[in-house]
């Protein structure tokens, strides 16, 4: 336990430099009065609007998990949903640490493995990077000169999900490879131990059974799209309600610079990850920053803060659940 905590602190430390790095470099050359001044006359309404967009992007991304999971088990929606909200909550905090925290609470609830879960997760990401591709490709397109930063994104994004493919390819399919790999958790490993990991890969292995059917890829990538729409859709109203009409290619652009930063370790609540995806992204057409800064906080408090604030919540009445349970168990 000691040794976890130790693990996240440092975890949490290196994406408070990162963070801290990063809100540097988007606060260069800034006019913090003209930040203000921008925040000061927010248009209300886009700015509610991105909330709205935020929450629908949550309850699509849950129906896609539902989608996911649906050839393991069936899952009651509304624990999907507080799930989902609990780990991107945790994600907030800790990086990366949702994913495990939302595949243990619906594997514990589900009666399933937790490993074939967050296999389940692994899938998300794979068609999440598959969005962010077709989109870079809108960009290329679109956009003849298009920033190296950009670019490079895009082939980040290209060359994980051909890794994650390649990853999920080689736990598939009977390979030399996989042979090897369990040849050695067999040779190198105490019994007890070996016996552990081959089960909860052998596990695992359920939660990528989406893949095998052609209509459910093609059902998930839709709702990815959709998903993702939304959160590009909120970008666009966060520069458009501190007074900046932002073209769909520069918020998609600030989208692209955001899910690749993320890949990152980052600050509490993306701090830094999402003001300089903001400032590098809508420099495509706009030659300052200060717009882009206060279009970044909007969306921190409209998106990212609201995230946390109900995933606490949910995670407050799962412990009240729990507690509740406990005490009826034991009388």
């Amino acid at each position: 336990m000691l040794t976890k905590i130790n693990t996240q602190f440092k975890w949490t430390l290196l994406g408070l430099c990162i963070g801290v790095a990063f809100l540097l470099l988007s606060l260069r050359n800034i006019d913090v009065h003209a930040v203000l001044e921008n925040l000061y006359t927010i248009k209300p309404f886009p700015a509610v609007m991105v909330v709205v967009a935020g929450l629908l992007f949550m309850l699509i991304k849950s129906l896609r998990w539902s989608v996911i999971l649906n050839p393991v088990t069936h899952v009651d929606f509304s624990a999907l949903h507080s799930a989902v909200y609990i780990g991107t909550a945790a994600n907030l905090i800790i990086v990366h640490s949702g994913e495990v925290l939302r595949s243990a609470l619906i594997g514990r609830n589900s009666r399933i493995a937790a490993s074939a879960v967050l296999a389940s997760v692994g899938v998300e990401r794979i068609f999440d990077f598959m969005v962010v591709i077709v989109l870079f490709g809108v960009l290329l397109i679109t956009n003849e000169k298009l920033p190296d930063y950009v670019a490079a994104a895009g082939f980040v994004a290209i060359f994980m999900v051909v890794a994650g493919l390649i990853a999920i390819v080689s736990l598939l399919v009977p390979s030399k490879t996989r042979r090897s790999i369990r040849l050695m958790v067999i040779r190198y490993f105490p019994e007890k131990l070996s016996v552990m990991i081959r089960s909860q890969l052998k596990r695992s292995l359920v939660g990528f059974s989406t893949l095998g059917s052609p209509s459910l890829v093609i059902k998930v990538f839709f709702l990815s799209i959709l998903q993702w729409s939304c959160i590009i859709f909120a970008i666009w109203l966060c520069a458009y309600s501190v007074g900046y009409t932002a073209t769909v290619t520069m918020a998609i652009a600030v989208w692209i610079l955001m899910v690749i930063g993320l890949t990152l370790p980052s600050s509490p609540a993306q701090l830094g990850t999402t003001q300089l995806a903001f400032t590098l992204g809508l420099s495509i057409a706009i030659n300052e920053v200060q717009i882009p800064f206060a279009a970044s906080v909007v969306y921190t408090c409209c998106v990212n803060i609201p995230y946390m604030i109900i995933g606490a919540f949910y995670w407050l009445r799962l412990s009240e659940f729990r507690r509740e349970t406990q005490k009826t168990e034991s009388n």
